[in-house]
């Protein structure tokens, strides 16, 4: 147990400058090492986990382990489609427990949970957080996903939740399935012997339709962001599933309520209509309108343009034009002010004024435009290079749409 004067240390210290306090003296009697890494610990949970930060008595782990964790919100929706697929009062078992978000939010609705982890310093921490979270229900193992899998009888759960380390001995972010541990596709027929259903987190860079074809029985491949950033991709396995897996993306708020749920299955996705605006409709006043990460990721823009009442620029080009405001659109809304035509006579207006840059389906990137314009960064007025449907390259000038609700 921790003495007094440590706790009261880090209470009192925890939103001041970390590098600052392992500079600055302190007493003899605080265990300064581990006072910096609750207190940088709640720092950096401070957004990513508000009820952990709000819970007293809750114990940080080390840098990694918090920075791979799932934020609340996104562990919250992946909790409700737990839910609508199984129900209530099922057996779950993380076998990848790390700091035990996913796992805490997933088991409000099992009647038996088992966190499942191989770092005996994070099955203690989660030992100490479910007490003061009030989930003292959720029992902690030790030990790997094989080991646990190994002694496990058939059909003895319900739902098996599986986050692999993606990261390798060196450091560096690992892609493919079966690069990471554990092995998801060599555990995969032990998986579903013991579970019904499997829930696989892993890395936002990832192959979709590479996943698919390396996992069997995948029923719905969700691509999940978070305030517009792609922040994972997560597979729905289900025993009994031989179908054509669905593809969903979807975008939480910042204030944790789930934007537009974008879904199709590939086949449906590519039986779709392609909608193109011609140039010529390209008009001063019309939108403009770009997906956030995770409908990008999930690269159903047919369904994106069917849902939206939206027209694509070029078949290669993801950004959506509209003569009207889309009621709903599942990213940024620009109003267009104008059609610059690349060429330098054009383009001259531009040298040294200030302006939000980026580029979509053009040749170069947006440093080099960015370098050669002498543009100044931020403002009102936002400038995407980009493509059209005569193969013509232009600079969209546009501002950003007031009514914009990512």
């Amino acid at each position: 147990m921790l003495n007094n004067p440590t706790e009261q240390y880090i209470r009192e210290h925890r939103t001041d400058d970390v590098r600052k306090l392992a500079l600055a003296s302190h007493p003899k009697d605080i265990d300064i090492q581990y006072a910096l890494t609750q207190i940088s610990g709640w720092q950096a949970a401070k957004s990513k986990l508000p009820l952990w930060t709000d819970t007293d008595g809750i114990i940080y782990p080390r840098h990694l382990s918090l920075e791979q964790c799932t934020s609340q919100y996104i562990a919250q929706y992946k909790a409700s489609v737990v839910e609508k697929l199984i129900g209530k009062d099922f057996k779950m078992a993380d076998l990848t427990g790390g700091f035990g978000v996913d796992c805490y939010f997933i088991s409000r609705s099992a009647s038996s949970t088992c966190y499942n982890e191989m770092s005996d310093e994070l099955c203690d921490i989660a030992l100490n957080n479910y007490k003061v979270l009030q989930r003292s229900d959720i029992a902690v193992t030790y030990g790997s996903a094989e080991d646990f899998i190994a002694h496990q009888e058939e059909d003895s759960l319900d739902l098996i939740y599986l986050d692999p380390a993606r990261r390798g001995n060196a450091g560096q972010k690992l892609i493919s399935i079966s690069d990471c541990q554990p092995d998801a596709v060599a555990l995969h027929h032990d998986l579903l012997r013991v579970s019904r259903y499997i829930m696989l987190k892993l890395s936002p860079m990832l192959d979709i339709s590479r996943a698919i074809t390396e996992l069997r029985h995948v029923s719905c491949v969700m691509v999940i962001g978070l305030e517009g950033e792609c922040k994972e991709i997560t597979l729905l396995i289900q025993r009994d599933f031989d179908g054509e897996p669905t593809i969903e993306a979807v975008d939480i708020n910042a204030d944790g309520t789930p934007g537009m749920t974008v879904s199709s299955a590939k086949s449906a996705e590519n039986a779709l209509p392609l909608p193109i605006a011609a140039p010529e409709q390209l008009q001063p006043g019309t939108f403009i309108s770009e997906p956030s990460a995770p409908y990008m990721k999930s690269a159903l823009f047919r369904t994106i343009a069917a849902q939206t009442g939206t027209s694509l620029l070029h078949s290669d080009t993801h950004l959506y034009w509209s003569k009207t405001q889309p009621e709903c659109f599942p990213g940024r809304i620009f109003r267009l002010e104008g059609i610059i035509p690349f060429d330098k006579r054009s383009l001259s207006s531009l040298i040294k004024t200030q302006a939000n840059l980026s580029v979509r389906n053009f040749p170069g990137t947006a440093p080099q435009l960015k370098k050669s314009l002498k543009l100044k960064d931020g403002g009102p007025r936002y400038l995407i290079a980009s493509t059209l449907a005569d193969d013509k390259h232009v600079l969209l000038d546009l501002s950003l749409f007031k009514g914009n609700s990512l």
